[in-house]
């Protein structure tokens, strides 16, 4: 026993000897000189095969790109969570009512001006030419009680701090008659640079930069000269400035109530002015020494993916990615905040943030073929979201309608397989398998019938396949459960996740949850896979052979999930480890006693220590969900984590009334009822004849509950992990039946 610690203390000492010994992160270059981040709301990759955006275009074909996940409390991002979400580096909230309250100083607001009234709330003087965030206060309210409780204005700090100017130009009003709730002011983007006050030291937010146009969205458009001199006066040697091209949100919430034409043309209109805006700005900045930053940060009016150019003195063209992505060509939209610090010259602790820095890789795509690439990621991405809802109830209903069927045969006291009870459930079981398979086919271009035939035809095949090679049905489940481990353990040891993304048991990077590693749902169904193997190979071969291959595959099943490199799932090592060692006991049938319990519980805590200090000797660029915790710990103390905690409960909750996954017990808990009531002799001999499902049945609960409290997908993974085993289970009851026969 001693030997054991003593090798466990020698792996921990290790991994705290290496985090102590990794070289000390690179400091923030030389300052390059200015940087301009012009923010294009709602533009796409696509967009810029407009002829109106040759200046657009042109911009993005000399840059690093990548499509930017813009998700802050929705698929769709307001503009002004997003603005402050940049300005935070972590998801921050900003209600509506209160988001857009941004004026210049000398702006009337209440019994004086803007700059009055910010000095009650700060007690702070500010110039005339600056630009104050009157509604700050009650943000930072606001962001205090929510899940992520951002820090807001880290990166205006960060510039002050370093001695960076800083300035943000833009107006987004337009009267709307049909819609009187909406806010009078939609100045948001002044939240990008506010410091810790709400304070911004030089820019223009006022109705000012407006002129009228009748032919223009709501009336109204950006007066283009006005904007370009705001934004020269705030440029200095060294600066940020952030310039909204605004007419693009009036065309977007134009769109949304004109006729199609109208709203093509209001588009369109949109899409010269910002043009010309765009070319006007690029006049003034030095490619030599000055950064360009293009970002959409806001992909209304649908859902879907924004746009991020970056283009710079020292960037190389190519697709960027970060620590958070791990995927080239995606970005979130809070890895912007470490990036345009670090152009600035200003040092950021990425401990203390969300958004990791982004890093640019050299595709070797032309610039019109790698937004061609881009172009397509965001359709697979909007295609997988639209599929998402249709295949968890095709897949439960299925599988529902399975179960009913068995329960139904035996409750009328039908003797003997149903041979297409069999082959159904084979089917059932290998189609998981094939919705990672869907990732290597652009489907997106295909259609849903072409996708929905490719699952349909792949499952079949494989259950017949399965059958005809396996020689028995129990050795068709074998082949089915075991293809599933494959591919996925394929696809994050050997493909970077390609499998997973975009795929619907996968990552959706519009959800932007995850973009490599196992997700919660992948996490069920890979260790279901894993309860089915594991119980074959007890099944199958004698002691002690089977037990101890039966221990070698669940550990390696752990290990390719929890590891950083490959699976990085914190809740699988929250859950898997205890999961799998009820499981190894059930199917060893070795006697469960608290020193073996109390042993486990130290083995858990010790992995995941374990995990976070290894992944801490990594770069901070490759660090996983679990070092990043470890990071914020060591920033925040206590409550890094308990902030964790309670967004994971909060998920977990919400998921008992929001999941997809819901549906499927009640036809699951209704088929389970009539086995109980006609259908207990069918049980007692499904058990008998294999007794492992009896041994794994405490390591399939275990694995389920603690799936569920431990993943913020909540319901979703017990409901998956159920769904998938149910179909082995009928497989195994026909077969009883028909050796009965």
């Amino acid at each position: 026993m001693r030997r054991r610690w003593s090798g466990w203390l020698l792996l921990v000492a290790v991994g705290a000897l290496l985090h102590g010994s990794a070289p000390a992160a690179a400091g923030p270059p030389a300052p390059s000189g200015r940087v301009l981040v012009i923010s294009v709301p709602g533009l796409r990759w696509a967009d810029l095969d407009h002829p109106a955006l040759a200046t657009l275009r042109e911009l993005a074909d000399r840059s690093a790109v990548a499509n930017l996940a813009t998700r802050v409390t929705g698929p769709m991002a307001r503009a002004g969570e997003a603005y402050l979400t940049l300005g935070a580096g972590t998801r921050a909230v900003a209600p509506p009512q209160l988001a857009g309250q941004v004026y210049g100083a000398t702006e009337p607001y209440g019994a004086g001006t803007a700059a009055e009234e910010h000095a009650r709330q700060q007690g702070a003087v500010v110039g005339d030419e600056e630009v104050v965030v009157a509604s700050w206060p009650l943000l930072v309210q606001a962001n205090d009680a929510a899940e992520f409780a951002a820090t807001l204005g880290v990166l205006g700090e960060a510039l002050e701090r370093a001695g960076v100017d800083r300035g943000v130009v833009g107006n987004a009003e337009g009267e709307d008659p049909l819609d009187p709730t909406s806010p009078s002011r939609q100045r948001e983007v002044g939240l990008v640079l506010a410091d810790r006050t709400g304070r911004v030291p030089c820019g223009e937010v006022s109705g000012s930069l407006l002129e009228r146009d009748a032919t223009a969205p709501f009336g109204v458009r950006l007066d283009q000269e006005r904007v370009l001199a705001a934004a020269g006066a705030c440029r200095t040697d060294r600066s940020v400035v952030v310039v909204e091209a605004s007419d693009l949100r009036r065309a977007a919430a134009y769109a949304m109530r004109a006729a199609p034409e109208m709203a093509a043309a209001a588009w369109t209109s949109a899409f010269t002015t910002t043009d010309a805006l765009v070319a006007g700005l690029l006049d003034d900045v030095d490619p030599e020494r000055d950064s360009v930053l293009l970002v959409a940060p806001t992909t209304r009016p649908e859902r879907g993916l924004g746009v991020v150019a970056l283009r710079g003195p020292q960037v190389d063209q190519g697709l960027l990615s970060s620590g958070n992505t791990r995927q080239d060509g995606y970005l979130l939209l809070a890895d912007l905040t470490p990036t345009i610090a670090d152009l600035a010259g200003a040092p950021i602790d990425e401990a203390a943030i969300e958004g990791r820095l982004a890093e640019v890789d050299d595709d070797g795509r032309t610039p019109a073929e790698r937004r061609r690439h881009l172009v397509d990621q965001e359709a697979a991405a909007t295609f997988r979201d639209a599929r998402l809802t249709s295949v968890v109830y095709a897949y439960s209903a299925a599988v529902g309608l399975v179960a009913l069927g068995l329960a139904a045969r035996v409750a009328a006291g039908r003797r003997g397989a149903d041979q297409w009870l069999v082959g159904a459930a084979l089917a059932l079981a290998a189609l998981p398998t094939w919705t990672y398979l869907a990732g290597l086919v652009p489907f997106h271009d295909h259609g849903p019938a072409a996708y929905w035939a490719f699952l349909l035809l792949g499952a079949a095949l494989s259950a017949a396949g399965a059958r005809l090679v396996g020689g028995s049905v129990t050795a068709a489940l074998v082949g089915l459960y075991g293809a599933l481990v494959l591919v996925v353990a394929t696809s994050v040891v050997v493909l970077g996740s390609r499998l997973q993304m975009s795929t619907v048991f996968g990552d959706s990077p519009i959800v932007a949850g995850r973009f490599s590693g196992i997700n919660n749902v992948t996490f069920a169904l890979f260790l279901g896979a894993g309860v089915v193997l594991a119980a074959s190979v007890v099944q199958g071969i004698r002691p002690p052979g089977g037990p101890r291959l039966m221990l070698l595959l669940l550990a390696g099943l752990l290990v390719v999930d929890v590891a950083p490199m490959w699976g990085a799932d914190v809740g699988g090592a929250l859950a898997g480890l205890p999961a799998l060692a009820v499981l190894a006991v059930g199917l060893g049938r070795w006697r469960l006693r608290w020193r073996t319990v109390l042993l486990v519980a130290a083995a858990t805590v010790g992995l995941v220590v374990l995990l976070g200090l290894l992944d801490l000797t990594r770069a901070s660029a490759d660090r996983s969900h679990l070092g990043r915790l470890f990071e914020r710990i060591g920033s925040e103390g206590g409550d890094g984590l308990t902030s964790v905690v309670d967004r994971k409960l909060s998920a977990n909750l919400r998921s008992l009334t929001g999941s997809e996954w819901r549906f499927v017990l009640a036809p699951l808990a209704l088929a389970a009822g009539l086995l109980a009531w006609r259908g207990r002799a069918t049980v007692r001999a499904v058990v008998q004849r294999y007794p492992v499902v009896r041994d794994a049945l405490p390591g399939a609960v275990a694995l389920a509950l603690l799936g569920y409290a431990a993943n913020d997908s909540g319901l979703a993974v017990p409901a998956a992990l159920l769904t998938f085993l149910t179909p082995a289970l009928v497989v195994l009851a026909c077969r009883v039946q028909e050796v009965s026969r």
